[in-house]
């Protein structure tokens, strides 16, 4: 088969697989983002549609912080070396030089799109006996014209029974990096994209270095990428290690995907923990917006603090996962505050502790349980014996004073006599 027939074949198989792919578009039924264990209201709801809302977006945004020094422009290792910049300004345009940082800033934090996977499904588009045990390899045919994109591109694969079929998600991804090559992006997914070597990554806080190069790595709509995302943020919602992943680009698709599984509890203490009350009352918005049916119910007049409340009142079975923010909310102090008293209060007693052992020891309670024994003197008698050699040297003291006072005093009345004589 020459070159010009296969390009012929490949183009009458194009609507053929095009039909399939809508097809298999609209006869999913559940999202992949929504666990099994979650609640089934989101089964029919587009998650893409639903992700690129106006609202949805807004309070995404909203709720992710830009730190501007210690993250969205903190230090990176690059291949590029740069030379630091150093400018001398007035106030006002130290101002306008923040604004427009910060709009670049909110350039850098566009959002990682939330795409449902596609189907690892096949089709099979024809069955020829005749090439039945030709090979005992499969033949992959990858349509590489100059007009075909990495996700319209035309992959099919031969079998060795003689199975003509379409390319899996992963087989298809694989002929794109093979083709057409790019930095960083080897044809066969890094070892760093499964354990051991993630949970070595994750361990040095290493999430934001990960998920980067997994956006780089595969497409949003990759089967792959879509698991690897949902175990990395798992992984961050079980040790609540929600610190690497703020003012990150990951962040939006991080809080929707809690957010969607009804899993906010901790992410609502953890905004709690640092009295971020207008985070907590738009973390719950979006729970509200991504399941209008939830029992929850947010009035349009609604305060900030009347939404957290009334999210405690009745979901009291979060309760032990909120500690923070109900301290905060009862008490008015954040978990930093509250931090630094148990640590104050810890030195001053034992400082007293210190203090009392000192007065403590006495001739007049060191048999008592002021004493260094407690209350161990009161089942064990307690002798008080000199030590060995104490005697010895206190009559030598004694005696040597003895003697000091009495040459001093020798001395007084000899003058004295001198003085009578004169």
């Amino acid at each position: 088969m020459n070159t010009v027939t296969i390009q012929t074949s490949m183009l009458k198989l194009k609507p053929k697989i095009s039909a399939f792919t809508r097809l298999s578009t609209e006869v999913r039924q559940s999202s992949q983002w929504v666990k099994a264990s979650g609640s089934s209201t989101t089964d029919d709801v587009n998650i893409e549609k639903l992700f690129v809302e106006k609202n949805v977006q807004k309070l995404l945004t909203d709720l992710t912080d830009i730190d501007l020094e210690h993250k969205v422009f903190r230090p990176r290792r690059t291949s590029i070396q740069q030379r630091s910049h150093f400018a001398l300004m007035t106030d006002e345009r130290l101002e306008k030089t923040r604004e427009r940082m910060r709009e670049e800033a909110r350039r850098f934090l566009q959002f990682v799109p939330v795409k449902e996977p596609r189907q690892e499904t096949v089709q099979t588009l024809a069955k020829d006996a005749e090439l039945k045990d030709f090979d005992t390899s499969k033949f992959v045919f990858t349509d590489i014209t100059f007009d075909a994109t990495d996700q319209d591109r035309t992959v099919v694969v031969r079998e060795p029974d003689g199975t003509l079929r379409t390319a899996n998600p992963e087989e298809h991804d694989r002929m794109n990096r093979t083709y057409y090559q790019k930095p960083n992006r080897p044809v066969n997914p890094p070892p760093l994209f499964s354990d051991p070597y993630l949970q070595q990554a994750l361990d040095k806080n290493e999430h934001e270095f990960v998920l980067d190069w997994s956006c780089w790595f595969y497409e949003p709509d990759d089967p792959a990428f879509v698991r690897l995302s949902q175990l990395i943020f798992d992984r961050i919602n079980e040790t609540n290690k929600f610190h690497v992943i703020t003012s990150t680009r990951h962040f939006g698709s991080f809080v929707f995907y809690l957010a969607l599984n009804d899993n906010i509890p901790k992410l609502l203490n953890y905004f709690g923990s640092f009295g971020r009350l207008s985070d907590c009352a738009n973390l719950i918005r979006l729970q509200k917006a991504v399941k209008p049916d939830w029992r929850v119910t947010i009035a349009q007049g609604d305060s900030e603090e009347k939404i957290v409340k009334d999210f405690i009142k009745q979901n009291a079975r979060f309760r032990d996962q909120i500690g923070d923010l109900l301290n905060f909310i009862n008490n008015g102090k954040v978990k930093q505050d509250q931090d630094l008293e148990k640590q104050t209060f810890g030195v001053r007693e034992r400082v007293g502790r210190m203090d009392r052992r000192k007065a403590r020891i006495t001739s007049a309670n060191v048999r008592g349980v002021e004493g260094p024994l407690a209350e161990l003197s009161e089942e064990y008698p307690v002798k008080v014996v000199k030590s060995e050699g104490s005697g010895e040297r206190d009559a030598v003291e004694k005696k040597d004073e003895g003697r000091g006072k009495g040459r001093w005093r020798s001395r007084d009345q000899n003058s004295k006599e001198d003085k009578k004589k004169d």
